[in-house]
């Protein structure tokens, strides 16, 4: 990470959950969002700088120790209290030595006027005034200080970065108050980055919007074992592994579909063409140079398939470029699923677009018609929020329709249904919200019909909002629930309770 990338961590989230063990914020600290969500904290650097030294305070209060031994101490053991009280109870004198803050009866090198040292350094003699040490008690002069600290800073490394912060001597380790004391003030900022970023990322309850370039406040979404996170800058990204949101699909599966759709496998359509996916584990295989139907599979699944069936190779002949079954009939299915993904996330992007246009030109062109806030208003942005993140939902649908097991017919019936019936809703809603909307953009002034439309368009976003939310957690649970029952019966009960149905109705 480079001085950029730490100089992004400007407004950090904490979850609502784990916020109630920190303590309390004032008012202004934290967003709470619709009712469909959990709030968040949104925190700026100097609110995460306050916490880090009440931190800091609370472990040298504890241990009674000095605050720069406390933050020694805390960035050792990666800002966990709980195994920093551990080691420190079991022996402490161990731990002060491990991170390199030693207890001495009397200051080493003291001479014997008490009035000049002999600085090992630069091989000169000083006043003792221009002399100062750390924790071992080695005399090095102002001047030979200033020299190592910044070259020591500058030259910081990402891996136990705090580990090279030395005394000339010996291991005896150096804080903030010599830094204060002797770097200059670019190595001071660079060594307070270091050390806030090690904060940040040493809480199991702080995150910061991934975002390149820029830091923003965060709305965070509850789920079942993903967390999606939809930051103001509309960026998504999923809590737990901070990539792109991706429920339903779990992290290591999503993961598995980009590399495959990423460049490293070239072009899409070459892939459709040259590629197929392994039965077992679904990694896509390169076809043969000689042409022949055996496919094994790589390490360490090695499974042996046909390239043509797909089938388990066993069941076949002796003749590598015969295969005795019949074609099967999702040989595209690849190339289905990748081109309904790709139509969605451009859809999402449009819907992304329209979202940023609200904010600059919209909205307030709105405000000024039909006499009412920009706040009021907020309701055609949530729309808006709604229609992207529904079509986030929808491609990662079909990347999850992908990984099935081609023997799971009725799953993937039962899916197919699913995405044809979520349809429906977000059509409604995305009439609402460009239709309907730039009736009343042309309009001259306030129209009548404006509190008809604020009441339709936040029914149908909390209409589609729902539907799309047991969509995912019909999908988060495996599909569970088409085991012995109708899939027809199913979406239709599925219509009824989110009501779709009089959506179709209405909109058609």
């Amino acid at each position: 990470m480079d001085d950029s990338d730490i100089k992004r961590l400007g407004e950090i989230l904490i979850t609502a959950e784990e916020e109630e063990e920190l303590n309390t914020p004032d008012e202004h600290d934290h967003t709470e969002t619709s009712t469909h969500q959990s709030y968040v904290t949104i925190l700026k650097e100097g609110d995460i700088r306050s916490r880090m030294k009440e931190e800091i305070q609370r472990v040298s209060n504890t241990y009674s120790i000095s605050k720069d031994d406390a933050t020694l101490l805390l960035a050792h053991f990666r800002w966990d209290d709980i195994e920093l009280h551990k080691n420190w109870s079991d022996n402490a004198k161990t731990v002060r030595e491990s991170v390199g803050i030693f207890e001495l009866e009397r200051p080493l090198d003291l001479p014997s006027d008490d009035k000049n040292f002999y600085c090992g350094i630069c091989f000169k003699i000083h006043s003792l005034e221009r002399s100062a040490s750390v924790s071992c008690g080695h005399r090095v002069c102002k001047f030979c200080w200033r020299s190592h600290i910044n070259k020591r800073i500058k030259e910081i490394a990402d891996v136990d970065w705090y580990g090279t912060l030395k005394c000339p001597y010996c291991p005896a380790s150096f804080g903030w108050d010599m830094i204060e004391s002797f770097a200059c003030q670019e190595e001071k900022t660079k060594y307070y980055r270091y050390l806030f970023r090690s904060y940040v990322e040493g809480s199991k309850v702080i995150k910061c919007c991934p975002a390149k370039g820029r830091s923003c406040d965060v709305h965070l979404t509850p789920g079942s074992g993903n967390f999606d996170v939809l930051c103001l800058c509309l960026l998504s990204f999923c809590w737990n592994c901070s990539q792109d949101t991706h429920s339903p699909m779990d992290c290591e599966s999503a993961a598995k579909w980009l590399r495959m759709n990423s460049s490293d496998y070239q072009d899409p359509n070459w892939v459709r063409e040259n590629t197929v996916p392994c039965p077992r584990c679904k990694l896509r295989i390169r076809e043969n140079q000689d042409w022949s139907l055996k496919m094994r599979c790589f390490p360490p699944c090695n499974y042996d398939f046909c390239w043509r069936c797909r089938g388990q190779w066993t069941e076949h002949g002796l003749d590598l470029y015969t295969c005795t079954h019949d074609e099967v009939s999702n040989m595209g299915r690849y190339k289905d699923c990748h081109e309904k993904w790709m139509s969605n996330e451009s859809l999402m992007q449009k819907a992304k677009a329209k979202l940023q246009q609200l904010h600059t030109d919209v909205i307030p062109d709105l405000s000024n018609k039909q006499l009412a806030t920009v706040q009021q208003l907020e309701f055609i942005a949530e729309a808006w929020s709604q229609i992207m993140e529904c079509r986030r939902v929808l491609k990662w649908t079909y990347a999850y329709e992908y990984y099935l097991g081609e023997d799971q017919v009725e799953k993937q019936a039962f899916l197919k249904l699913k995405q044809d019936n979520a349809e429906i809703p977000l059509e409604k809603l995305n009439y609402l919200a460009e239709n309907q909307l730039n009736m009343l953009l042309d309009s001259d002034g306030p129209s009548e019909n404006f509190n008809r439309f604020r009441s339709d368009l936040t029914d149908s976003t909390r209409i589609t909002r729902n539907h799309y939310e047991l969509l995912v957690r019909d999908l988060e649970d495996g599909l569970s629930n088409v085991v012995g029952a109708s899939t027809s019966q199913r979406a239709r009960n599925e219509d009824d309770a989110s009501g779709s149905s009089s959506i179709h109705d209405d909109l058609f």
